[in-house]
């Protein structure tokens, strides 16, 4: 099945829909992550294609969000049980008393 040329977006369109850089979307294409086809000098790659890329994109940075705010709860956890707790604001008064 043909694909229409409004069914098409240049690089840097895709780039401003993903809200990523041309760059990383051409190491999409040049990785297969996101297929295209070359007219002239010129890349073009499906909408639809950008639109699932995008959604992965999505889903990738949200694991990645999730997994590091675990981390740094665990880490949170770690220095609690070492050091106790402790309240921030008087450790910065001391500090600024310490270096005027």
């Amino acid at each position: 099945m043909a694909t229409s040329l409004q069914d098409m977006m240049t690089v840097r369109e895709a780039a401003r829909e993903c809200r990523r850089t041309a760059e990383t979307v051409r190491r999409w294409i040049w990785e297969g992550k996101l297929p295209a086809q070359k007219l002239g000098n010129q890349l073009f790659v499906r909408r639809a294609d950008v639109m699932r890329m995008t959604a992965s994109a999505k889903r990738s940075d949200k694991q990645t969000q999730m997994a590091l705010v675990a981390e740094i709860k665990a880490l949170r956890e770690r220095i609690r049980r070492r050091v106790g707790t402790f309240d921030i604001l008087e450790a910065l008064d001391r500090s600024r008393e310490a270096h005027p």
